[in-house]
């Protein structure tokens, strides 16, 4: 299972971008807009949020200019997908989003970038979660949110999340590339079939 926000792909910087590219907010006003040390963008002081009302209304404009289209995967990470299904894995897509009407900008964005330079369009069955991800029956989940990291944990699931500091200290296996996601597959399939 695969989490697209800030785990895929880059939520923080998109919304970035979107608050200074319509002159909401720019540097000037005092806002660096730094990466989160703490998961919730209103908590965090570089962030013009006073409230998560007001995180809450700026995400919703954001959305309905396209903000889940403007996210771009992070680094490697569409090719780390392309080659766990070589490799044989089922891939899941999962996400909390509510507020995309009828998920039009996540299959859109997925579309996208779906692809393999090197050869185009890959033809892999991708399935898609919407809502609770610890609903899910999986062994292996890439995710960022620390309440969601601890509620698969708590069911037995291997969470492997990003390097960002909110939930770099959270259970689990701490990834810095995307390139780290096969070989870190291979050795939880490794470790598993040992102890058989």
């Amino acid at each position: 299972m695969v989490d697209l926000d800030n785990t895929l792909a880059d939520y923080t910087g998109a919304l970035r971008h979107h608050l200074r590219s319509g002159h909401v907010y720019d540097p000037l006003d005092g806002y660096a807009m730094a990466d989160p040390c703490e998961y919730g963008l209103w908590r965090d002081p570089s962030w013009p949020f006073a409230s998560y009302e007001a995180y809450a209304d700026a995400h919703r404009s954001a959305v309905m200019d396209g903000l889940y289209l403007a996210e771009h995967p992070y680094p490697h990470a569409m090719r780390a997908l392309w080659r766990l299904v070589e490799d044989g894995h089922d891939l899941l897509i999962a996400t909390s989003r509510t507020d995309d009407e009828r998920f039009r900008q996540t299959f859109a964005w997925f579309d996208r970038h779906w692809f393999d330079p090197a050869h185009g369009p890959t033809e892999y069955d991708v399935a898609f979660h919407f809502g609770d991800k610890s609903l899910v029956d999986v062994d292996v989940a890439f995710e960022d949110d620390p309440c969601t990291i601890a509620a698969l944990t708590d069911k037995g699931v291997t969470v492997i999340h990003p390097d960002h500091p909110y939930c770099r200290d959270s259970e689990g296996i701490t990834m810095r590339d995307w390139r780290q996601a096969p070989g870190i597959i291979r050795q939880l399939q490794e470790d598993k079939e040992s102890t058989r």
